[in-house]
């Protein structure tokens, strides 16, 4: 009698280091953002926003510098961001058309134009007109624009720099 060995054997100490390599991960990434630690949600910051909580969003498609973003809800202070480009900060005015849809007691909608040090906020909740923002008071180069949500619903807005 010949004793004959498993050639699966391999694969199956592979398999199991392998998802215990990830459960570890997994556990690790976790307990990371549980405690916040090394997760940027301050809205002025001029590097990216983290956000811990959830959107309910139709669409959301920057295209030929058009940030177009359409969403039913999101989580309480919850910030949506795009990166867009000034070519020509004297001339150039940020086009904003935005409505909200549901607007409950206490619920705003800020829009933040964020580039190094300086951090601009404007209540765009109830605009009765597209707003124009002129962009002298930044510089040529990226610009951080961000939609942070506070309790608005059923929301539509195009914006883009011209």
């Amino acid at each position: 009698m010949v004793k004959q060995g498993t050639h699966h054997l391999n694969f199956m100490v592979a398999g199991i280091v392998s998802m215990v390599l990830m459960l570890v991960c997994l556990t690790g990434f976790i307990s990371h953002a549980v405690t916040g630690n090394g997760i940027n949600t301050n809205v002025t910051s001029n590097d990216r926003i983290w956000n811990l909580g959830a959107i309910n969003m139709n669409y959301n498609t920057y295209l030929d510098n058009v940030w177009n973003l359409d969403f039913r809800s999101a989580s309480e202070g919850f910030v949506k961001e795009q990166n867009m480009t000034v070519t020509d900060a004297d001339t150039q005015l940020l086009y904003a058309d935005i409505s909200c849809g549901t607007v409950p007691d206490g619920a705003t909608l800020i829009l933040w134009l964020v580039q190094g040090d300086i951090a601009k906020s404007i209540d765009v909740t109830n605009l009765s007109e597209p707003l124009k923002y002129p962009l002298n008071e930044f510089e040529n180069g990226k610009i951080h624009v961000r939609l942070q949500v506070n309790g608005v619903e059923n929301t539509v807005s195009e914006i883009r720099i011209q």
